[in-house]
């Protein structure tokens, strides 16, 4: 599915490769930009057959992502919330692994800037720190 501009989506499973359709058993996702170009690919798990990777070769848009780095402990800022402004305004997002059943995702944080070439500024934020050791 695709999301319009209109809140709506459309259907796009036939512009997608063959595999994207096909029938199968699949028991989790992960998700992440496997090859850093700034939009999130999946990661399936087939029961009984290998894992099948699905590349998001969708086209053009400005993409953003932070890697967390805490000092203390929870070193990978998880549960932190990030919000940012650009110049259509402010997005949040959150650091966390767990997004797909059984599977644990990118630990870093995606933006899509749409149509904004840059991110104005981010907004100040805290990590969540476990008790110091």
């Amino acid at each position: 599915m695709h999301k319009n501009r209109n809140l709506t989506f459309s259907e796009v499973s036939s512009q997608a490769d063959e595999g994207f359709g096909s029938r199968a058993a699949h028991r989790g996702a992960a998700f992440g930009d496997i090859d850093n170009d700034g939009r999130i690919d999946i990661v399936v798990n087939c029961l009984n057959d290998k894992p099948e990777l699905l590349m998001n070769r969708a086209g053009g848009g400005r993409n953003w992502t932070l890697h967390l780095v805490a000092t203390r402990s929870n070193r990978d800022g998880l549960g932190a919330r990030v919000p940012f402004t650009s110049a259509t305004g402010i997005q949040h997002n959150h650091a966390t692994t767990s997004v797909g059943y059984g599977s644990s995702s990118d630990k870093r944080v995606h933006f899509g800037l749409g149509g904004d070439s840059k991110v104005d500024k981010i907004v100040e934020f805290a990590i969540a720190e476990g008790p110091r050791q």
